[in-house]
């Protein structure tokens, strides 16, 4: 009998809806009953197309008017106007880090793929930067200026 006493204030918490639980009751009350927090919200499955806002047609516009995307890869000409071959670097930081070595023949002109804010270098024997370049969406070519230490984009 003691065992069933200890248990008759949770049985008529349940029995009168949760409510003697407090907000936690609340929130496990079936939905629709009168103490539930949903009690007289209209219900989502039954929302009509009527209730769905429709963009007004300036906010259409706007979308209309946003600028296309950078493209993800240019194609620049990289022409060696010096009369030597020339040591170049693809990456940020040459020497110190990630990329690739390579030449530019002297006199030559070659082709490569960049994304918009990729280095160009000139490097040296040792591989330290003489000078860079940042491609940019709008670059095509690179040129190694005669003097092999100056570069220019446009």
């Amino acid at each position: 009998m003691k065992l069933c006493l200890a248990f008759a204030p949770v049985f008529l918490a349940a029995l009168a809806g949760c409510t003697g639980l407090g907000a936690y009751g609340a929130m496990m009350a079936q939905p629709g009953a009168a103490g539930s927090p949903t009690a007289g919200a209209p219900n989502a499955a039954a929302a009509t197309p009527a209730s769905t806002p429709t963009p007004s047609p300036a906010a259409a516009v706007s979308e209309s008017a946003k600028p296309a995307a950078s493209p993800s890869s240019v194609s620049v000409t990289i022409r060696n106007s010096c009369g030597k071959t020339v040591k170049v670097f693809f990456g940020n930081k040459p020497k110190f880090g990630s990329g690739t070595y390579s030449t530019a023949s002297s006199n030559s002109v070659q082709s490569h793929s960049f994304r918009p804010g990729d280095l160009f270098w000139i490097v040296d024997q040792s591989e330290n930067g003489l000078a860079s370049v940042e491609v940019k969406d709008s670059t095509r070519e690179i040129e190694i200026r005669g003097g092999c230490s100056e570069l220019a984009s446009r």
